[in-house]
């Protein structure tokens, strides 16, 4: 039975990015279960399900840029990422780029 929780937990510096090592504290802790990928060809990004920080999902970023999305250059690398956090479940939603008029 699905109860519709939804987390509210900040990742840095209040924000809704957060970073691996950070994913994986709270997938050890049970707090994050499951992810989505979106994205189009060569730029996809890591949303976690049901982590809202002000009304926005928390975003996977990188300790380089830790204030903005990861940008993932394929799904498999993505996807590589999300193992190593130690998630096992992942949608994958693909959007296409072209204007459609």
């Amino acid at each position: 039975m699905d109860i519709g929780w939804i987390i509210m937990i900040s990742g840095i510096n209040g924000g809704n990015c957060i970073l691996s090592s950070m994913a994986k504290e709270r997938v050890k802790s049970g707090i994050i279960d499951h992810a989505q990928i979106l994205g189009m060809k060569s730029a996809y990004t890591v949303v976690f399900d049901g982590s809202q920080w002000n009304g926005e999902p928390l975003v996977l970023s990188s300790s380089r840029q830790p204030y903005e999305p990861r940008i993932f250059k394929s799904l498999d690398g993505a996807l590589a990422e999300l193992l190593r956090i130690g998630l096992t479940e992942a949608s994958i939603k693909i959007t296409d780029n072209t204007d459609s008029e």
